[in-house]
């Protein structure tokens, strides 16, 4: 079996032709871009052959709507009042601007009712409702402890029952 192969690798190694004496003629393939060797296009689509990326296709967002916050001028650069146009020390340091009347600060102290912080949720509540009832009851005759017969008659007997009624406890504070 060994040998069966031996032969036949001999065999295909036989049939392969040498070299075929070439005459020198060089073939190159290029890839018919304008792209170097290694490199592939990147997001394009080829349509024909015009090469396209897919992001030309939409408008950029931001050249079709503007910032909305150049639509309104800074409030920090307005100036309502005239008199605090130019408070700041800093770009007149020869102006020292003084309030034409003297002014009192009194302070005064300031009393926050804080929200209670532990609160009890409103909840379903069960309360027994009791219910009672008296009926006449036949009683057979029978002897009594001392041994004496007692005869059958109608005795009132009562009766308990009842059911639970739901109410509603509101939230209170703890």
């Amino acid at each position: 079996m060994k040998s069966v192969a031996v032969l036949l690798l001999a065999v295909l190694v036989a049939g392969i032709p040498g070299g075929a004496g070439a005459t020198g003629v060089k073939i190159t393939v290029n890839s018919g871009g304008d792209i170097p060797p290694g490199q592939f296009p990147q997001n394009a689509m080829f349509r024909g052959d015009i090469a396209r990326d897919p992001r030309q296709q939409y408008p950029d967002p931001r050249q079709q709507y503007p910032d909305p916050r150049q639509q309104y001028p800074d409030p920090r650069q307005q100036n309502l009042d005239r008199r605090q146009q130019n408070l700041d020390p800093r770009q007149q340091p020869n102006i020292v601007h003084r309030s034409p009347v003297p002014v009192v600060v009194i302070t005064q102290p300031v009393y926050l009712a804080a929200p209670q912080i532990c609160v009890v949720p409103g909840y379903w509540a069960y309360a027994w409702v009791p219910q009672s009832y008296v009926s006449n009851v036949w009683v057979p005759g029978y002897y009594n402890y001392d041994a004496l017969w007692v005869e059958g008659h109608y005795e009132p007997r009562g009766y308990t029952w009842g059911y639970y009624q739901p109410y509603w406890v509101p939230e209170r504070a703890c």
